[in-house]
């Protein structure tokens, strides 16, 4: 007798259950359609991502500079620039080693004096040491010593090497390393290094890059590709008239320096760039490779601000390059 009662509700449970599921099934399809007069609902489109701009230099990187940071103790730099004057192999190899010089020079029977010794002293780091630049001119190569005073003794913490022989005018002690006021400390200084190399087309590029001695270990706070002259057709020579074919084409120039933004109450400081082009016919000028004359055909300029990072212990750009803004 129960079973017969309990079939009746079951029976009408499984009815419920179907008209309720066709029901939804009915409003799900009316929900669909629209009479014209109104649209559907449509789903919000999605958000295009914003692609993420790499804040980077105009142009980076040492170029023919070569960059060792090291931390190695050394003689005093005036004992060392004795040394490398001495008549003894061995002494005067003891002495190319401290300073880094590459290892062509170490070998026996090949010990070279120097073609001249640079002795430089200026305070590079964030304290009131005084530092040392020891650069030696060498057959293939000029190389400089970054050394620092720790505990009464000297310790070489970087060594720049640029590969170029001796008989490159182009290239001298005083065109490879010079001092500038830090631009974060004005009552400290930094050094400036410029590698040239070049085709017998006339085209050449320059690198820069500027060192710190920041607590203790020397880094470079600052590379990029200070100058760049690109040609299409080489300088004729002897000098031709100038109706003759050859006088075609000519040379882009760029050249690029770092300087303060005077404007700016961040005080950040902006990497300049000027850009421009030399004819064939003022290639053959005598001062045709002088900096002068490449400067005097720059003819637009562009601008990128650069801020110190402290962390990192380097300049890095805080914006896109732009024109320059009218100062």
């Amino acid at each position: 007798m129960a079973m017969r009662r309990r079939q009746p509700a079951l029976a009408l449970a499984i009815l419920a259950l179907a008209f309720g599921f066709g029901a939804s099934q009915a409003y799900a399809v009316r929900a669909q359609r629209h009479n014209g007069r109104s649209s559907p609902p449509t789903a919000p489109q999605p958000v295009a991502a914003v692609p993420v701009v790499q804040l980077t230099p105009a142009s980076s990187g040492l170029g023919a500079i070569q960059y060792v940071q090291v931390s190695y103790g050394v003689p005093a730099p005036q004992a060392l620039t004795r040394q490398l004057r001495f008549d003894d192999d061995r002494t005067r190899a003891a002495a190319l080693s401290a300073i880094g010089a590459p290892g062509q020079y170490l070998q026996h029977g090949h010990i070279p004096l120097p073609k001249s010794v640079d002795l430089e002293l200026a305070a590079l780091g964030n304290n009131d040491d005084v530092d040392a630049l020891l650069t030696v001119e060498l057959d293939q190569h000029i190389v400089t010593a970054v050394l620092i005073p720790v505990d009464g003794n000297w310790r070489r913490v970087a060594t720049l090497i640029f590969p170029t022989p001796f008989n490159d005018a182009s290239t001298t002690p005083s065109t490879w390393v010079r001092i500038a006021r830090s631009l974060v400390q004005p009552e400290h200084y930094r050094a400036i290094f410029h590698a040239s190399t070049g085709s017998m087309k006339s085209n050449f590029s320059e690198s820069e890059a500027h060192v710190r001695v920041i607590n203790g270990h020397a880094l470079v706070v600052l590379s990029f590709e200070s100058t760049v002259r690109e040609c299409t057709v080489a300088a004729p020579i002897p000098p031709k008239p100038a109706a003759h074919p050859d006088n075609k084409g000519g040379c882009n120039v760029l050249h690029r320096w770092f300087e303060a933004d005077a404007s700016d109450p961040t005080h950040r400081f902006e990497l300049v760039t000027g850009s421009g082009h030399i004819s064939v016919q003022e290639l053959t000028e005598p001062m045709a490779d002088s900096r002068t004359l490449l400067m005097s055909h720059l003819r637009t300029f562009s601008c990128q601000p650069f801020v110190f990072n402290e962390q990192m212990s380097h300049f890095e750009p805080s914006a896109l390059n732009a024109a320059c803004k009218a100062k």
